[in-house]
């Protein structure tokens, strides 16, 4: 994959799994080397959770945290022009280690 960018998952309001089923098919499917998380406000928090149940619950061995990079935007507020409002960002890029094996009976 050199040269081009690594797909990315936007987290929101959605639930957990979404985003898990949205990596997990992602890693099967186009395979490849980098995954990013991207979430910012109050869903950084269900970013760093699907990082870490991927890491560990759902492909353990197979992905590993590469970087984690954090940052700040600033947003027009809609209400109020002239209001800037800054909200926190998080960018979870994960690595793949392995190879998801499918066993087939």
């Amino acid at each position: 994959m050199a040269g081009t960018e690594a797909p990315t998952i936007y987290v929101g309001k959605k639930p957990i799994v979404r985003y898990l089923m949205a990596a997990i098919s992602i890693l099967l499917n186009e395979k490849p080397e980098k995954l990013r998380i991207s979430a910012r406000g109050r869903m950084i928090s269900k970013a760093v959770d699907v990082a870490e149940m991927l890491k560990t619950r759902y492909l353990p061995g197979i992905v590993d945290i590469d970087a984690i990079k954090t940052g700040t935007e600033e947003l027009q507020d809609p209400n109020q022009p002239g209001r800037v409002n800054r909200v926190s960002t998080i960018e979870i890029t994960l690595r793949r280690t392995g190879e998801i094996g499918i066993s087939r009976r």
